[in-house]
């Protein structure tokens, strides 16, 4: 059942009980004006319903009531004075979150109401000073759910005869769409149906991406622009991923039937160069979701309680750009717990528990180098879907990742056994270090406007230190960990 007809049954049922006041919280005044006026038709009442524009308009009978020249809460008083029953609904509310002139007002007006057997009604997407909120009953009509917006799609595509768009791209697209009102979410169909190629998934993926434009920012979230990503190797977690898109993109009803929760994301620990950071990228490309950077460090502040609202704040951001992939660049720093710091236990705690107990549809993707920084919490079940070691490539990967560079940076010009023997000699040499050494030649061509041979390009690979050289002892703990805690990234053991 929709979120509307549960918040209109529950609206008549008070209005029937002569409830005298009634807070109805909502964004969309639209709705909430939708939801009194089918409640007016099936009790058959009269409720007038307040907006600046409009002023006083009585919803059963869609008539213009009473012009009060912005003065509402006067009109209201003096028709309870003489009259009963009455029902009245302020669309335009302002002030009512603090104690002031208005809200007392307000409150007074309500208990006059409940004298006279009458409600009212405020529709808000603000908080109610609470003396004033006490007096009734409160309502939240959230935004569309995914049937909701299955709905508007599948009646968008009717009308306008869209081929080619089924149950399955319906429901994926009602998934895309998440956190618009009903409002925008008619105006995003028709927009895009107006673009150069006419109305397409893609297109819905493209406006749905731009969130951020509708939500405003955070400083502490930063949107990535995915573009075009190469990868080699990594095929575990793409295997994985695959696995688990069709269930990221299900509808929450059919997920809750079966018991089956949507995958929440997936930490990436091991060695340094070897892909994690651009698995953030790759999932976002694959599976059309907008990227953003979660910079946990910049919600620190000196004062006392702002670093934990800028907390709430980002991961309310978060959500309202959600379904989306939140990408946290080495992890272990961001959440070490620093010894004493009481506001850094906090952060941290806050966090957990979002990552427990959230049920929207954002993908994390974290990513540690130093697996022993990272706080224990984070390992419970329940917060991560899964956890991967990423490991050096071995020899078929490294050939895999030479000749995607190759191909990027040299035109790839080179052999099969050329490529073999470069595979061969780059043992120990992470993704990053192998595309260094094929781009310090793709650099050399173009600069000094020559054509670089074979042996130029092996020279870069034997001259080239690689990683394992560098931190031997660091990678062989890291690899213990990931034999005894993690998954292989690559899909197979060593």
């Amino acid at each position: 059942m929709s979120n509307y007809i549960e918040t209109t049954k529950e609206l008549a049922a008070y209005l029937s009980a002569t409830t005298p006041l009634i807070v109805i919280h909502t964004e969309e005044r639209g709705r909430a004006q939708g939801a009194l006026t089918e409640a007016a038709r099936e009790l058959n009442i009269d409720i007038d319903f307040y907006t600046e524009c409009d002023q006083f308009v009585e919803l059963r009978k869609g008539e213009r009531a009473q012009d009060v020249g912005g003065e509402p809460l006067s009109f209201i008083e003096e028709t309870l004075k003489k009259k009963t029953h009455c029902v009245f609904a302020l669309g335009d509310v302002r002030f009512l979150d603090a104690d002031n002139s208005f809200s007392r007002r307000t409150a007074n007006i309500v208990r006059l109401a409940a004298e006279r057997k009458s409600t009212l009604v405020i529709v808000t997407a603000d908080f109610v000073w609470q003396p004033l909120a006490k007096l009734g009953m409160h309502i939240t009509l959230e935004l569309p759910t995914q049937k909701e917006r299955e709905k508007t799609i599948r009646f968008y595509i009717n009308r306008n005869k869209v081929k080619n768009f089924g149950d399955e791209l319906i429901s994926k697209a009602a998934t895309m769409l998440s956190g618009y009102t009903s409002m925008q979410l008619k105006t995003i169909l028709n927009y895009s149906g107006k673009l150069e190629g006419g109305f397409s998934y893609d297109r819905l993926c493209e406006i749905a991406m731009r969130k951020d434009k509708i939500f405003g920012a955070v400083p502490s979230i930063t949107r990535i622009r995915v573009g075009d990503v190469h990868v080699a190797g990594l095929e575990g977690v793409r295997e994985w991923l695959r696995s688990k898109q069709k269930i990221f993109f299900a509808p929450r009803e059919e997920l809750d039937r079966k018991h089956i929760s949507s995958p929440k994301g997936v930490l990436l620990a091991g060695v340094p160069g070897c892909g994690k950071s651009l698995s953030a990228r790759l999932i976002a490309k694959e599976w059309q979701l907008p990227l953003y950077r979660f910079d946990i460090g910049a919600l620190f502040d000196k004062y006392v309680g702002e670093s934990e609202r800028n907390m709430r704040l980002a991961l309310e951001y978060v959500d309202s750009v959600s379904p989306c992939v939140l990408w946290i660049d080495e992890i272990e720093k961001e959440l070490s717990s620093s010894g004493d710091n009481d506001t850094a236990k906090r952060m941290l705690g806050a966090f957990l528990y979002w990552l427990q107990e959230y049920r929207g549809r954002v993908f994390l993707i974290a990513t540690a180098n130093d697996i022993s920084l990272m706080p224990p919490e984070l390992f419970r079940k329940g917060r991560l879907s899964e956890i991967f070691f990423v490991d050096l490539p071995e020899e078929s990967e490294r050939k895999s990742a030479i000749e995607l560079y190759l191909g990027l940076c040299l035109d790839g010009k080179f052999t099969e056994s050329e490529v073999a023997e470069l595979a061969r000699i780059s043992e120990g040499f992470s993704y990053a270090d192998i595309e260094a050494a094929v781009k310090s030649v793709a650099e050399r061509e173009y600069t000094q406007n020559v054509k670089e041979g074979f042996d130029a390009l092996k020279s870069a690979f034997t001259s080239a230190v690689s990683i394992l050289s560098a931190q031997s002892e660091k990678i062989a703990k890291a690899r213990k960990w990931g034999e005894e805690s993690a998954v292989p990234a690559s899909g197979k053991r060593r």
